[in-house]
Parts: C-alpha cells; sequence; structure tokens
C-alpha cells in the first residue's frame, strides 16, 4: 500500500499527541470493524479551539489522521471545526486509499463527538 509522503511524515512525527489536562471537551470513539481507537482533548476559548491533542492505536492512517486533525483545528471557530468531515482530512493527508478511508472518518467523528 502507498501512503503520500505527508501522512507518512504525520505518522512518523505525529503532532500534538497526548492526553489535555482541563480540557474543555472530551471524545473517544473505536472503529468496530478494524479495532482503531481514537481519544480527543479539546480547548476552547470563545468559541475558537486553541488546541487539540490526542491518543490513538491503530494503523499508520489512524496515527496520521489524528496528527492532521490537531493542526487543521487549530484557530478554528467550534462551527468551522464541526464542518470538516473525512474527505478535509483526507485531502490534508495527500489523499488515502480508498480501503483506509475510515480513519479519516473516527477522526471526524471524533472531532464532532468532543464538539458537542
Amino acid at each position: 500500500m502507498i501512503f503520500s509522503p505527508t501522512l507518512l511524515d504525520h505518522f512518523e512525527h505525529p503532532r500534538n499527541a497526548g492526553a489535555m489536562v482541563d480540557a474543555d471537551a472530551e471524545a473517544a470513539l473505536e472503529n468496530p470493524v478494524c479495532g482503531d481507537r481514537l481519544r480527543v482533548w479539546l480547548r476552547i476559548r470563545d468559541g475558537t479551539i486553541e488546541e487539540m491533542r490526542w491518543q490513538a492505536t491503530g494503523c499508520a492512517p489512524a496515527v496520521a489522521a489524528a496528527s492532521v486533525l490537531s493542526e487543521l483545528v487549530r484557530g478554528l471557530s467550534v462551527s468551522d471545526a464541526q464542518a470538516l468531515d473525512r474527505d478535509a482530512i483526507a485531502d490534508a493527508l495527500g489523499g488515502l486509499p480508498a480501503r483506509k478511508a475510515h480513519a479519516a472518518a473516527l477522526a471526524a467523528a471524533a472531532l464532532r463527538s468532543a464538539l458537542r
């Protein structure tokens, strides 16, 4: 399976990984089919996402999707962040093979769950 250089970079050098103390929002989800797990924490100030931290277990695309998402949401309003979907996350990774699209879907779902 061929992954983009961006995806590989986020997998090998994940950004913003680790738990957050005193988060304003948190969610944990698991993909029941493949077993990928993602927990996200958000710090939100005045309706803007200041920071996202995360912990993931699973395939390289799942880790990379969480990492790139943590960069995408920084500085976004809550409503703009809610609009991020799996396609936006996959695009930010330089694309995903069709059978790995679930990684971006998990990241988008975890974000939406935390923002509820």
